[in-house]
């Protein structure tokens, strides 16, 4: 069960891992899918409007959307969403899409196909289309570096280095296999987000299989790292892959997985580790590497089975 937070304390970062299965949706797995403070989403998988809906947020609640490629299981919910916000939760204010050069066509053009002729005001007066490579996410906490990395590369496939105005650093990396880039960011971390897309028998450069997680956590064992893209089944669930052994302190995220960064003590405290319960796991302590501005606390709870970290309530 997730631990109880101490209602003194100050609630920071929310993020929710609305999906952790690969482009094969394993069993028990919806497409990866990361929402950050209830407005801040990463990628937009086919299945994106019934995964909001499922944690009660509606489409006009995001603000932010950002892109880490051009694969179908993280981009073909866009139409959908566009879509959504225009006729159904009527969207008030523009949504910020952050993406490489090139990418407002692709998105265009799979709009066009999937909704002839119904999108057109939205994509051109209701989106900020932003290439920035490095930036602050407007009205929110956070801020964002987008880097390179290796998969597919007709997809142009890069990660992001989020990081709270708190210090506190979320390493999304996309989809990639072991790559230089991931490396040198990997140590600035707190969390470290990782895709294990295939098994130990496949050898792909695009893709982390178990073994290379391992290898990840033996160079970065001050960062904690949790996995998301999965190829194997949910906990509970049979009929593919089953989950890997991995090392000790790696968490296999399960679809609802949340964590919440809280801080307590007095302003100025540095933060002396950060601790993070997984949903029926065990604690697992990090070296933190930012410089935050009070003790703090990462909780990982599935709202499905365990208590909100935050009164204590059942769900």
């Amino acid at each position: 069960m997730a631990q109880v937070i101490d209602a003194t304390w100050r609630v920071m970062p929310r993020v929710q891992f609305l999906g952790t299965g690969n482009a094969f949706s394993p069993h028990g797995r919806m497409h990866a899918l990361v929402l950050i403070d209830g407005n801040i989403l990463v990628d937009a998988p086919p299945t994106l409007l019934p995964q909001l809906r499922r944690v009660g947020v509606s489409s006009h609640e995001i603000d932010h959307l950002l892109f880490t490629h051009w694969h179908a299981d993280h981009m073909f919910g866009f139409p959908f969403f566009i879509l959504e916000r225009k006729v159904v939760s009527n969207a008030g204010t523009p949504l910020n899409v952050y993406l490489r050069p090139k990418g407002k066509e692709i998105l265009s053009n799979l709009s066009n196909v999937g909704f002839p002729g119904s999108l057109n005001e939205v994509l051109n007066d209701d989106i900020n289309w932003l290439e920035d490579e490095s930036g602050e996410l407007q009205n929110s906490e956070w801020s964002y570096e987008r880097f390179r990395v290796v998969h597919t590369p007709e997809t142009d496939p890069h990660g992001y280095m989020l990081t709270h105005k708190s210090g506190f650093k979320l390493l999304h990396c996309g989809d990639s296999g072991p790559c230089e880039e991931i490396e040198n960011r990997a140590s600035e971390a707190d969390v470290i987000l990782i895709e294990m897309g295939v098994p130990d028998f496949v050898e792909s450069p695009n893709h982390h299989n178990p073994r290379q997680v391992n290898a990840l956590s033996e160079r970065h064992p001050d960062a904690t790292i949790l996995v998301t893209h999965n190829f194997a089944d949910a906990i509970g669930h049979e009929g593919g892959f089953q989950s890997p052994e991995l090392n000790e302190g790696i968490i296999q995220l399960e679809d609802g997985d949340e964590f919440i960064l809280e801080t307590g003590g007095v302003q100025g405290d540095s933060i002396s580790r950060i601790s993070i319960t997984p949903v029926g796991g065990k604690d697992v302590d990090v070296d933190p590497k930012g410089d935050f501005d009070a003790n703090t606390t990462v909780t990982i709870f599935n709202p499905a089975v365990d208590s909100d970290p935050e009164t204590g309530i059942d769900s």
